[in-house]
């Protein structure tokens, strides 16, 4: 080919380039949320609950008692009548396996990818936000209708609404965070060659 036909191409470095500053710090941090999130899922399930029996204490008005167990904590809300009935917080019941891929999948483009780490660590922060706020609206309305109307409250919020719930959230995180990634989808202005 002549060269007069390839002046007008750019090129294209063939180099790989690295993240900057921003991924280089955030990435990490991003990877080690993720394997936190799986690894000490068993915190984060306490400290959801602990969260869910101050929504349960201070909106709802009901008296709580939090039992922390091995396999799963477990809270108790009740009236002035008394708290018959618990909910456990199991592994499947929690964010944290939600939040977890969320995670590990932007930390992994901090640092190898080539997109704006403010659009990345925007994204991870709107999918973190969804998903544990929809999760802790979920578990605080199983208590409210579980304390209202027993186990067929627990059941249709648990089984029924709740799984539609955060299946749906799930589904409105990725589609946010592909949103805010592809809207930032140029390269990366602090990437060093």
């Amino acid at each position: 080919m002549p060269a007069t036909a390839l002046s007008g191409l750019s090129a294209r470095p063939a180099t790989r380039s690295r993240p900057g500053r921003l991924g280089m710090v955030c990435g990490p941090l991003s990877l080690a949320l993720a394997g936190l999130l799986v690894g000490g899922e068993h915190l984060y399930r306490n400290l959801e609950l602990t969260a869910v029996a101050q929504l349960a204490t201070h909106l709802l008005g009901l008296r709580t008692l939090l039992l922390p167990s091995p396999h799963a904590p477990v809270l108790y809300a009740g009236g002035p009548e008394g708290m018959e009935r618990g909910i456990a917080l199991t592994t499947g019941c929690s964010s944290a396996l939600l939040i977890a891929p969320f995670a590990l999948v932007l930390g992994l483009l901090l640092l190898f990818g080539h997109r704006r780490p403010g659009r990345l660590l925007l994204a991870l922060g709107l999918a973190v936000a969804l998903i544990a706020g929809t999760n802790l609206g979920r578990l605080t309305l199983i208590v409210a209708m579980q304390h209202r109307y027993g186990s067929a409250g627990f059941e249709w919020t648990h089984v029924l609404f709740g799984s539609v719930l955060m299946m749906a959230a799930a589904l409105v995180a990725l589609l946010l965070c592909l949103a805010v990634v592809a809207r930032g989808s140029a390269p990366a202005e602090d990437v060093a060659p």
